[in-house]
């Protein structure tokens, strides 16, 4: 990997990013005590899980909210509930130091943490791991008003652009655009609010461009849709696109068909993939049974009914798409199932 420039893009993503609230009620660190059995019949520590996500109207939310209902009505007696935080870059500090269980983030984001890049140096958060990767697509939607004389990444040097959370996704996916084209994040004048308050602004002529992440349909686009506000979205070219894939290799390809959001063409942009990840301290067994738990075929379904963008979510890609190492139960998992050596 180029980890110099990965190291760079990171930066931009976790130097805006700021402490945002903890979810949870229990004391970091501390899992729930009584003695639920687990599926093998031994004793369980752990009886509530809190599962990290990010702000109510995002894709992450609905998917929290089907895995916590599928955990909190299984028989493992383990109550779970979901919460709302700041997103992918708040997601690690909060499993690391256990006030959250389980949480979602992007793959990046948690290899920059276990290994203490940029903003996590000198507070590397070496006690997560990874229950399961492949869950979704984060895509990177750059929406401009209908007259924008905005064409290329390059061109929106010296706009006001809404960028979504500060630390979220949509910054790093921007800044690799940007250096790509020879501009630079620096160049823009952004303002960090969520999604659909982007969007807004831009309809509303406070900013020049709005970003937007998530899984695809994302809400704040297929909002603006409706509201039958002219807008483009701008378009890498082909060859624009493989070779960013090229220099930054933990993006993939992201073409959105053109009958989407209803565009004159179909747009090709970049994504992270998105992964779940989990406090260590929780038991191999605990883990274990959650992972046969959510890849049953009825429960698979659900989280893929939760949210259209966890429909990429299967047993394989969940066992290798992957960037930090797998929780011991969920290697045992994986490797029971032929999937990892």
């Amino acid at each position: 990997m180029k980890f110099k420039r990965w190291i760079s893009l990171l930066g931009v993503a976790l130097i805006v990013a700021l402490p945002l609230t903890a979810c949870g009620e229990q004391a970091a660190g501390t899992p729930g005590t009584d003695s639920p059995s687990n599926s093998d019949g031994t004793q369980s520590s752990v009886t509530a899980i809190s599962i990290g996500t990010a702000a109510a109207g995002g894709a992450w939310y609905p998917i929290g909210a089907v895995m916590s209902d599928i955990i909190s009505t299984s028989d493992l007696g383990i109550s779970a509930t979901v919460q709302t935080t700041g997103g992918g870059v708040e997601n690690c500090r909060l499993t690391n130091d256990g006030t959250c269980e389980l949480s979602i983030t992007l793959g990046y984001l948690a290899y920059s943490a276990l290994n203490g890049i940029n903003d996590y140096e000198g507070n590397q958060m070496d006690n997560i791991s990874c229950l399961f990767g492949g869950l979704s697509t984060g895509v990177m939607q750059v929406l401009l008003p209908g007259d924008s004389d905005v064409q290329t990444f390059a061109d929106l040097a010296g706009k006001r652009v809404a960028v979504g959370p500060a630390g979220g996704g949509a910054i790093t996916c921007l800044s690799a655009c940007m250096e790509y084209a020879g501009a630079s994040y620096d160049d823009i004048t952004p303002t960090y609010v969520n999604y659909d308050e982007g969007v807004t602004m831009m309809t509303d002529g406070h900013v020049d461009a709005a970003i937007v992440y998530g899984g695809i349909p994302t809400s704040a686009t297929s909002t603006l849709v409706a509201s039958n506000t002219p807008f483009r979205m701008l378009t890498l070219s082909a060859e624009d696109q493989a070779a960013i894939l090229e220099e930054y290799d933990y993006f993939v390809p992201v073409t959105i068909p053109a009958d989407m959001y209803g565009t004159d063409e179909d747009i090709l942009t970049i994504g992270t993939p998105n992964i779940v990840i989990v406090n260590n301290d929780m038991p191999e067994d605990v883990v274990y049974d959650l992972c046969a738990l959510f890849f049953t075929d009825e429960n698979l379904e659900r989280i893929h009914n939760s949210q259209s963008s966890a429909k990429e979510l299967t047993l394989e890609s969940a066992a290798t798409m992957t960037s930090i190492p797998l929780h011991p139960g969920a290697e045992r998992f994986f490797s029971e199932k032929g999937l990892i050596d």
